[in-house]
């Protein structure tokens, strides 16, 4: 299936074809949550920078354990609860960072 006849699918599929190891369906989630993934994490941690990390870490987290996705709730409320814990460790990792140095 292409990225334009993706678009339109609905998120269960994707994730379903995504535990297959379809890798496009899989990029397709991401295109759909990535800016929204991002302006969270960005509001958590208030640096560009950091933001652009738990962006990255929180789609490798997902694509790591999809298989942990039980699909009780949607698929994007599950990668935000990723993403939320992935800028607060960032925030402690930061805090430590700051009190070694």
């Amino acid at each position: 299936m292409t990225v334009s006849a993706q678009a339109g699918v609905d998120e269960g599929i994707l994730v379903a074809q995504s535990r297959e190891g379809d890798t496009g369906a899989f990029g397709e989630l991401v295109r759909r949550y990535e800016s929204k993934i991002f302006r969270l994490a960005q509001h958590i941690t208030q640096n560009r920078e950091d933001a652009e990390d738990v962006l990255q870490e929180t789609f490798m987290k997902a694509y790591e354990h999809l298989d942990q996705f039980q699909g009780n709730s949607k698929f994007y409320t599950w990668i935000v609860r990723i993403a939320v814990n992935q800028a607060l460790m960032k925030l402690r990792r930061r805090k430590t960072d700051k009190s070694v140095s």
